[in-house]
């Protein structure tokens, strides 16, 4: 299995990228809200996911282990297959898809074209006991920059609120620590 690809950006579309790595050009697909934020020529790793069905084989790819995870037990869910997957993570990240699973907002679920009522409900029932064990994978940069936002006086859970919406592996520590200072200062000022 491919377990990520590292390369340079070719090309972004609306649901994919082109990265070139080892003198190949990988065609990956990605969710629409990733595909904002990258550019071509930009190095990227994605850590991905193997799809194969009589008709095609296709590559997902993914900003975060985590991420991928969920794609993945998304797509042993009856009745979901991987593009529903990837238009529920197009259209949610995982804090809110946890958020509508813990409080069964069928409404909100149902936006996602493919899924109905019944298709909701079954998603509520398989992933509720699964997505609190998708949490970030905790590592050392995670926790320093936790540590060192609590050493500056800003709460816990105000400082995990922050990382939870800004913190990638590939940032720097100096990039987030900055980004989570902007945030939590405009929160003080409001």
């Amino acid at each position: 299995m491919l377990d990520f690809i590292k390369g340079k950006i070719i090309a972004v579309k609306l649901d994919r990228v082109i990265v070139q790595t080892g003198g190949f050009g990988y065609s990956i697909k990605i969710p629409l809200r990733v595909s904002r934020d990258i550019n071509t020529d930009d190095e990227i790793l994605l850590y991905t996911s193997l799809v194969l069905k009589e008709e095609s084989i296709n590559i997902y790819g993914f900003l975060e282990t985590s991420e991928r995870h969920l794609f993945e037990e998304l797509i042993k869910i009856s009745g979901i297959g991987p593009t529903t997957a990837m238009n529920i993570l197009s259209a949610y990240d995982r804090g809110t898809l946890y958020k509508i699973v813990e409080e069964e907002d069928i409404k909100s679920l149902s936006k996602i074209p493919g899924i109905g009522k019944k298709t909701a409900q079954r998603i509520f029932l398989e992933l509720k006991g699964v997505l609190p064990s998708l949490d970030y994978e905790k590592d050392l940069k995670y926790e320093d920059i936790l540590s060192a936002l609590i050493n500056l006086g800003y709460k816990r859970t105000d400082a995990k609120e922050v990382l939870e919406k800004i913190y990638q592996k590939d940032k720097t520590e100096e990039t987030i620590i900055r980004e989570a200072l902007s945030i939590l200062s405009g929160k003080d000022g409001k």
